[in-house]
């Protein structure tokens, strides 16, 4: 299993003059004002056909537009969803030789491609290791030797989890005989992955986005993932506490953020390289993060009750021993969840970030624009929660 420094300026690719393990500058004025959308990159020289795996999830979603924004043709590989998006669309599946096609099909999706972004995962942390190793790991590697197979670049979209595997791990991120969940499983499975991208050879740019949030601006997303419903439960007032410390780092990136790096990537050549779409030291703190949940509620006229702040030490030897025995079995494995999430959602340390090395993205990086999304993502689930009641 390959390694990870926690200083990112050892990485291939560094993060500028500001390392992203310090901890972030108290004086929030000094970040530097974003526009609404980040600035775009000048047009590619040439369209180029594009493979996109992944095309009907979160983040092939929010991609397919931005490619047709830069001219480019998409070849959209899909195996169970449907996709409406204007793409050409190819019924394969990564996990299978040859993504699924026949020879003849293969040879022919070789000659027509001239790069591939590899975007296809399983992120649901309850679909075991057996499902996770054949797409997150089996999958990786097949994409990988088709770019290899066709001499074109690939983007490959990992997890910045990568560089907090073991203490996933120690904190107990592998529960999964309590929960059903397995954090530690998912995160081994995005590290083998790159492993065996690595060992298909060819050009390779590894992208590793931490928590994936809504659009920026309309905190638009295709499906709610697991910030979102951590944001739900406070919402609702279904959380008794929060397992984390109040300073602790919770990491998250805009959907739309994370698809303009990896067009910017493309249409920069797709150069080998490793890149971390992070917040790192700007990353909003838990205390900050919840709180920006109440101030929402609280202008939508939606009453949260004050959460405590507990660690989840103090959870696993004092709450669970003492209250386990008496609460319903739901309750416990809803416990069980949020501690095996809070192992992923809630960071000692930031995480690496380079983001501010891709281009026309570092308007993306600071504190403030941070918070303007996560509030973004916050107003779009009380918006849907509100419409469904008025609908109901």
């Amino acid at each position: 299993m390959p390694t990870y420094p926690e200083n990112p300026n050892n990485l291939e690719i560094t993060a500028s003059s500001r390392n992203p393990t310090d901890p972030p500058d108290p004086a929030r004025p000094t970040d530097p004002p974003h526009p609404a959308r980040p600035a775009r990159p000048a047009r590619p020289a040439r369209p180029q056909t594009v493979l996109l795996t992944g095309a009907s999830g979160v983040l092939g979603t929010a991609l397919l537009p931005y490619l047709h924004l830069r001219h480019h043709h998409v070849i959209a590989l899909t195996h169970r969803r449907p996709l409406s998006s204007g793409a050409e669309v190819l019924a394969g599946d990564v996990t299978r030789p040859r993504l699924g096609l026949d020879v003849a099909s293969y040879r022919h999706l070789c000659a027509r491609t001239d790069a591939v972004v590899h975007a296809a995962g399983m992120v649901a942390f309850g679909s075991g290791r057996a499902s996770m190793h054949a797409v997150n790991v089996e999958g990786a590697g097949r994409v990988a030797r088709f770019a290899a197979d066709a001499g074109v670049p690939l983007i490959h979209v990992s997890t910045a989890y990568v560089a907090r595997y073991r203490e996933i791990l120690a904190a107990g991120g592998n529960r999964a005989e309590r929960a059903g969940n397995s954090p530690a499983d998912y995160v081994a499975s995005k590290t083998a992955g790159e492993e065996a991208v690595a060992a298909a050879g060819g050009k390779v740019t590894v992208v590793r986005p931490s928590i994936i949030i809504g659009d920026s601006v309309t905190g638009e997303i295709a499906e709610p993932q697991g910030l979102h419903i951590f944001a739900q439960q406070v919402l609702r007032n279904r959380l008794p506490f929060v397992p984390s410390d109040p300073a602790s780092y919770v990491d998250f990136v805009p959907q739309d953020v994370v698809a303009r790096a990896i067009v910017s990537l493309l249409d920069d050549g797709a150069h080998p390289a490793e890149h971390w779409l992070s917040g790192g030291a700007h990353a909003l703190t838990c205390d900050r993060l919840v709180q920006v949940i109440v101030e929402e509620a609280a202008e939508a006229g939606i009453a949260v009750r004050p959460l405590r702040v507990l660690a989840p030490d103090v959870v696993e030897r004092l709450v669970r021993p003492a209250f386990f025995d008496v609460v319903p079995e739901w309750a416990q494995t809803r416990l069980d969840r949020l501690l095996d999430m809070s192992s992923v959602l809630f960071n000692e340390k930031p995480l690496p970030s380079s983001l501010t090395d891709v281009p026309g993205i570092g308007a993306a990086a600071g504190v403030r624009a941070n918070e303007d999304a996560w509030r973004a993502s916050v107003r779009r689930l009380i918006a849907d929660r509100l419409g469904a009641r008025a609908s109901a």
